[in-house]
C-alpha cells in the first residue's frame, strides 16, 4: 500500500523566506525517512513558489498544489465569512478534491503539507488509500505568550 504522511501546521511556516530552520529540519526528516517521491500542499493563496516548494525543487522531488486554485474555488458557494465562520460544506468539497489530486499524484510516498485545521478530517478521508501517518508542527516557541492583555478580574 502506498504511504502518506501528513505535516499540519500554521500556515505563516510555508509562507516564511527563508524557512525557518526548525521547520526545514522537521520537514527533511520527515522526507527522509518517508522516502517521499511527491510533495502535495495546501498552497494556493501562499506567495508564488512557497518555502515547501523550493525545498522539494532544492531535494528533486515532485511537488504538487493540491489545493483548489481561486478561479476553481469562485464556481463554489462560501457562506463563511472569510474570518472566524468558516462553511463545512466547502471544507468538504475542497478535501475531496484533495484527495483525488493527492491520489493522483503519489507514485510511493507522499507528504502532505497542510493547515492544522485539516489534520485530522484529511487524515480519515485518506486512510482507505493510503498508510496514513499524522504529524502535527505546533511548536511551542511560536507563540508569545508573555505580556499578552488579560481581562480583569471583577472581585464580588
Amino acid at each position: 500500500m502506498r504511504r502518506l504522511c501528513i505535516f499540519a501546521t500554521h500556515h505563516q511556516f510555508q509562507c516564511d523566506d527563508p524557512m525557518d530552520s526548525a521547520f526545514h529540519t522537521n520537514l527533511c526528516a520527515v522526507i527522509e525517512q518517508y522516502k517521499v517521491d511527491t510533495v502535495c500542499e495546501e498552497a494556493t493563496g501562499l506567495p508564488p513558489k512557497s518555502c515547501v516548494e523550493s525545498l522539494a525543487d532544492g531535494l528533486g522531488i515532485r511537488w504538487a498544489n493540491i489545493d483548489l486554485t481561486v478561479d476553481e474555488r469562485k464556481l463554489l458557494s462560501d457562506r463563511g465569512d472569510g474570518d472566524q465562520i468558516q462553511d463545512l460544506d466547502l471544507f468538504e468539497q475542497r478535501e475531496n478534491k484533495w484527495v483525488e489530486r493527492i491520489s493522483d499524484a503519489v507514485t510511493e510516498s507522499g507528504l502532505l503539507v497542510c493547515g492544522m485545521c485539516h489534520a485530522f478530517t484529511i487524515a480519515k478521508k485518506l486512510r482507505g488509500l493510503f498508510d496514513v501517518t499524522l504529524h502535527v508542527y505546533d511548536p511551542r516557541r511560536i507563540y508569545d505568550w508573555s505580556g499578552r492583555p488579560r481581562i480583569a478580574v471583577k472581585q464580588k
